[in-house]
């Protein structure tokens, strides 16, 4: 049975005390990151004027790190291998910069750096309090049980508490397989159709809280800057945030788990979401729907559970009839049904362009399919 790391997510019940211990760790862990940085940036513009370039390795970083925690009484609080971490999160947004193109690692505020994390030292006592190094034992809302060996955990403060992150290494048991291939063209009318003639309802779900949402901001806006007032109203405008985050989350995941469950082969379109959201007619709606995290969840879903994703290219998927292979010159995004002017077949835009992604999927032409009922599918919260 194969191993993955699975993370398990719980809300903390610290007492004061211990808030005050994390909110301390936040800060420590904070300033270190931007020491760091600092120290980066200023052996960088040395070496512009030397011929030998001074050490920047991941190791030279936590050797200065540790150099510095032990002048510091403050920061001799925090755990020491949480004070690496710091280091290693610092390379590795300097490894997405020089490798993949991401922008150049700024300075963390106190607005931005919301969690930090322990490689090891953390222990389960009970089924709802756990262990942490140098902070004691804590208790959390246990919504369910805890499987695996704990690798790594994180704790985050979001505007609705703080929360613990338990990455676990655990035996997934994966699904009996199945004879049965899907393809998926995501949408916002619908927001996704399947190749079997299942169209997936769009929960819009920032639309749903927009106007809930404009009117904490406006609270916010007429409170003093400075203010306890302001405080308390910006509190509350990120917990609803949170909370729509949360809704559009648990969609993806019962949505994911099902087509993952009924399905042995997934095959989807490669769009290109960035190039997308350019259009500013339709960047909010394409945010809301969150694509690429619906894309995410069926890889290492798929992953898990013995399941296959296949990622085909988007050209031609809606123009083309997947009965006789006829690709359309010209079609707007209006247009929502039409009749190939070779076969006479009727197509649904999105029906025929699911057809073809699942034909691309497997190398041919999509089969023909009856489509006398095409249920449409509501996803609901459980």
């Amino acid at each position: 049975m194969p191993t993955r790391v699975k993370t398990y997510r719980f809300k903390l019940k610290p007492t004061l005390a211990q808030e005050q211990v994390f909110a301390q760790w936040l800060g420590s862990c904070r300033f270190v990151y931007n020491l760091c940085l600092e120290y980066r940036i200023t052996l960088y513009d040395m070496s512009k004027n030397r011929t030998e370039k001074p050490k920047t390795s991941l190791y030279d970083l936590q050797k200065q790190v540790k150099e510095t925690i032990v002048g510091v009484e403050w920061l001799q609080k925090v755990h020491s291998q949480t004070m690496q971490d710091v280091a290693e999160r610092l390379d590795k947004s300097y490894q997405r910069f020089f490798k993949h193109g991401a922008g150049f690692p700024k300075f963390a505020k106190r607005s931005t750096w919301k969690s930090f994390s322990f490689k090891q030292g953390v222990k389960l006592r009970s089924s709802d309090t756990v262990f942490l190094p140098k902070i004691g034992e804590v208790k959390f809302h246990a919504s369910q049980e805890i499987a695996g060996v704990i690798k790594r955990t994180s704790i985050v403060k979001q505007a609705s508490g703080w929360y613990i992150c338990l990455a676990c290494e655990v035996e997934i048991q994966q699904h009996e397989p199945i004879e049965k291939s899907i393809g998926i063209d995501i949408g916002l009318a619908h927001f996704a159709t399947l190749s079997d003639g299942t169209k997936i309802e769009n929960p819009r779900t920032l639309a749903k809280h927009e106007r809930k949402l404009k009117k904490l901001q406006r609270s916010v806006s007429r409170k003093k800057k400075g203010s306890n007032n302001r405080r308390k109203a910006v509190q509350k405008l990120a917990r609803h945030h949170e909370r729509v985050a949360n809704a559009r989350k648990d969609f993806l995941h019962q949505l994911t788990t099902w087509l993952i469950r009924e399905n042995q082969t997934i095959a989807v379109e490669e769009l290109q979401i960035q190039n997308m959201m350019q259009n500013h007619r339709l960047a909010k709606a394409i945010a809301d729907a969150s694509w690429s995290m619906f894309v995410s969840m069926l890889a290492y879903k798929s992953e898990w559970y013995g399941r296959e994703l296949k990622k085909v290219p988007a050209r031609n998927t809606s123009r083309m009839c997947s009965n006789c292979g006829y690709i359309k010159e010209q079609m707007s995004l209006g247009e929502r049904e039409w009749e190939c002017p070779q076969c006479g077949t009727h197509h649904d835009r999105d029906t025929n362009a699911s057809k073809n992604i699942l034909a691309k999927s497997i190398g041919g032409r999509a089969d023909r399919v009856s489509l006398e009922y095409a249920p449409m599918v509501h996803i609901q919260r459980q």
